[in-house]
């Protein structure tokens, strides 16, 4: 028998090369006999574990059996090398050798845990009916204890055996006569398997008796949602369940979730104005529902729930947040399909912002977000609708009545922009001037250097414009600071051939007068540098600038033909992946889907290291499923 001292070397041993089967070894090995024998013994026993570990490790396989197999037939009553050796033949799919180890274990005192490592390995064999009957024969050794079939379960989901996991618990609930139990057991292993009517069916029961778990069922539930499985299963359960129990919030919350990972918004809204109304939070929770659509790009359910919560709760503590968000929803709405929808719909969708603009500060006009929100309204006044006027007497009302706020200061950039669009430029190069040195928002004050930058070069003077840009390209913490290198390099690389830089003259003016929405002069001065200058660094640039004006003056036509010519014209232009990417939204706008496809195919075959190659397999995606 080995030695006590052999016990401490091989705890030690064990602590600096942890393996499961150490701990086991540790315990089990005692012995009596002499000191020196012993542990010369001892030491002969641990060199070989440790050979045989180490040929396992080298993939050595049979080299480790046959050491692991005279270590077990000198210590048969050793955990470690029952467990090691047994590990072995499994590994080289020696079955019978493995059962052969677990028979000589149970004996005559079968348990429950051994009877179900017999099964698995039958399983593993292939004697899959022999394995079953195993198995049964296990759960009736112990059958009034729960342990005992959780303990059969765990081994057939460690082998991926669902169905008859499945068998096993409903079996544990008839004779333990608990029909509770078992029950987030049940409900998994219902979805592994599939059967995902079931699977709700047991959550649906859980909520039931514990409705503050819905947070633990939607975790259950997210591997199979985001699969895309089971969730029109799922929804059917939960609607019959909450026509049957419409008081249980638990149930709705779980459903309108389900409808919000389907993608279903406007069935998600009419779930959650229920809640809404069971809990009396009046309007709160449909705010919130709001917020996770528009998250979700859906912003016709987003201001539909918004109206809704106005209409409802007029008065309520989250209305005026409701009221100035509304104007924010119907904003990004139109700015985000500014480039695929009519000119009617944007400019519906910008008066409705301004109406609830104008609604927020006229019926609360004390609110802490009454300065955010005339700046708001006078930037949509200038962009959206070109109403000078009207900006400048809303931008004047917020730098006059709230000059200390961060909205003011932005007031005052949009000021200075508004001084430009006009024309007057010198106005424009005090008002950013006085920016750039005041602003307490450095962000803002590095805005205001570049916008001085880019007033030298509308003028053409590229010596001031160059080095105003570096001077803030120098922060490269700065939102502009890209921007700004930008501008340096396309006049670095684009002056000449004459010493009137006369080229970039035309198209920086060009640049100016496409800001200022004077589209068909910059359509005009960009013919003229193509014409005058067609072999010049700047043509491609010129080409792509065409496109993305008659794109803003809403002529798709003349944009896509121009963007699909660009890539044929310069082949190696940085602009040319650009047009391709243009051209195949415009073209899915258009209800062209097989071109578009072409279009971004055609992009990741002659652009694969694009940074847009990413975008249009995305684009590719979305197509595929849409067409199905």
């Amino acid at each position: 028998m080995t030695h006590p001292s052999f016990l401490r070397r091989l705890a030690g041993w064990a602590l600096l090369r942890p393996r499961p089967v150490l701990l086991p070894l540790v315990l089990l090995l005692c012995g009596s006999a002499g000191p020196t024998r012993a542990q010369q013994a001892d030491s002969t026993l641990l060199r070989q574990f440790q050979r045989a570990n180490a040929y396992a490790r080298a993939e050595k396989t049979e080299k480790a059996i046959k050491l692991l197999e005279r270590l077990h037939a000198e210590a048969p009553s050793n955990t470690a090398f029952y467990r090691k050796l047994k590990e072995a033949y499994e590994s080289v799919k020696r079955y019978d050798e493995a059962l052969r180890l677990v028979e000589e274990c149970i004996g005559d005192s079968p348990t429950v845990s051994l009877l179900s490592e017999k099964a698995r390995l039958q399983y593993q064999k292939g004697t899959v009916e022999t394995a079953n009957e195993t198995w049964d024969r296990a759960l009736r050794l112990v059958p009034q204890e729960p342990q005992t079939y959780r303990t059969v379960y765990q081994t057939l989901v460690d082998i991926r055996h669902f169905r008859k996991a499945i068998e096993v618990l409903k079996q544990g609930r008839t004779v333990l006569d608990r029909p509770d139990a078992f029950r987030t057991e049940l409900a998994n292993l219902y979805g592994l398997d599939g059967q995902f009517e079931e699977a709700m069916t047991e959550y649906v029961q859980l909520l039931a008796e514990a409705p503050e778990r819905v947070g633990y069922v939607r975790n259950q539930l997210q591997t199979f949602v985001e699969q895309g499985q089971g969730i029109e299963a799922s929804i059917e359960v939960l609607r019959e369940t909450v026509q049957e129990a419409p008081l249980n919030r638990s149930y709705r919350q779980l459903l309108a979730w389900l409808y919000m990972e389907k993608n279903d918004y406007a069935a998600a809204f009419d779930v959650y104005r229920a809640l809404d109304r069971l809990g009396e939070r009046e309007g709160e929770l449909l705010f919130d529902f709001a917020r996770k659509a528009a998250n979700a790009q859906r912003y016709d359910v987003a201001t539909t729930a918004c109206t809704s919560v106005l209409d409802r709760y007029p008065d309520s503590d989250a209305a005026p947040d409701v009221q100035k968000t509304l104007g924010d929803l119907y904003r990004q709405w139109a700015d985000l399909e500014a480039d695929s929808t009519t000119a009617a719909a944007d400019s519906a969708r910008y008066e409705k912002a301004r109406a609830a603009y104008k609604t927020f500060l006229e019926s609360h006009p004390g609110h802490s977000d009454s300065p955010s929100t005339l700046l708001q309204l006078g930037t949509l006044q200038l962009d959206a609708f070109r109403a000078l006027d009207e900006a400048e007497a809303t931008l004047d009302r917020l730098v006059s009545t709230h000059p200390q706020t961060a909205a003011a200061e932005k007031g005052q950039y949009h000021q200075a922009r508004l001084a430009l669009f006009r024309g007057d430029l010198n106005q424009a190069r005090l008002l950013f001037s006085r920016l750039s040195s005041e602003a307490q928002e450095s962000d803002l004050a590095d805005r205001a250097k570049y916008e001085l930058a880019l007033l030298h070069f509308y003028e053409g003077a590229f010596d001031a414009a160059t080095a105003r840009a570096k001077a803030t390209s120098q922060n490269t913490a700065a939102d502009v600071a890209n921007d700004a290198i930008e501008l340096k390099t396309l006049i670095q690389e684009n002056r000449g051939p004459d010493s009137l830089d006369v080229a970039l003259r035309t198209f920086a003016q060009s640049r100016l007068y496409k800001r200022q929405r004077r589209r068909r002069t910059a359509l005009a001065q960009l013919d003229t540098l193509l014409q005058n200058h067609p072999r010049h660094p700047l043509a491609d640039n010129a080409r792509f600038q065409q496109g993305t004006v008659h794109l803003a003056r809403r002529d798709t036509a003349a944009a896509l033909e121009t963007f699909r010519a660009l890539p044929k014209r310069h082949p190696r232009s940085p602009y040319a992946d650009r047009s391709l990417f243009r051209a195949g939204t415009l073209l899915e706008a258009s209800g062209r889907p097989a071109a578009a496809a072409e279009v971004y195919n055609r992009l990741l075959t002659e652009y694969p290291k694009s940074l847009l190659a990413g975008d249009a397999r995305g684009r590719l995606r979305a197509l595929q499923q849409t067409q199905g």
